[in-house]
């Protein structure tokens, strides 16, 4: 449920670099490997997705890949009212590129509203958990 985030820079509410390994300040086991940050070769979208959104720090092609995570299943939750909605997509990019498989999930687009970043502790929070434990159920065997 909302991540850190956005890979290799800061954004709301600070910016500047940051997990100079995508998602982590520690280092990330990469295939084929990297030995330090700068030989993850980046490159930051020309435009983002929508004007709502920030743009997005890419791997350049081809992407390394995040093997350790291939064959897991993962899912990114985000609240529609939260500082993360203007960046969780970059995460979900990256993991996507890397290898992973990640389902990315607005909670507005599931008729689930109003919530900011402290998603467990809001009103609403039972139904949040419903959400999670459904897609577990129909997702991780």
């Amino acid at each position: 449920l909302e991540p850190a985030g956005p890979p290799f820079e800061n954004a709301l509410p600070f910016t500047g670099k940051a997990r100079a390994w995508g998602l982590a300040d520690l280092p990330l086991a990469y295939d084929p490997p990297a030995a330090s940050p700068d030989d993850l070769a980046i490159e930051l979208e020309a435009e983002p997705d929508h004007p709502d959104l920030v743009r997005c720090w890419r791997q350049k092609a081809p992407a390394r890949r995040l093997a350790n995570l291939s064959g897991i299943p993962a899912v990114l939750i985000t609240g529609e009212a939260s500082y993360h909605a203007v960046y969780d997509h970059c995460t979900v990019k990256y993991l996507r590129e890397a290898g992973v498989a990640v389902d990315f999930i607005r909670l507005e687009d599931r008729g689930i509203h109003g919530n900011g970043h402290m998603l467990m502790l809001e009103k609403n929070c039972v139904e949040i958990a419903a959400l999670v434990a459904d897609w577990l159920a129909g997702t991780v065997r």
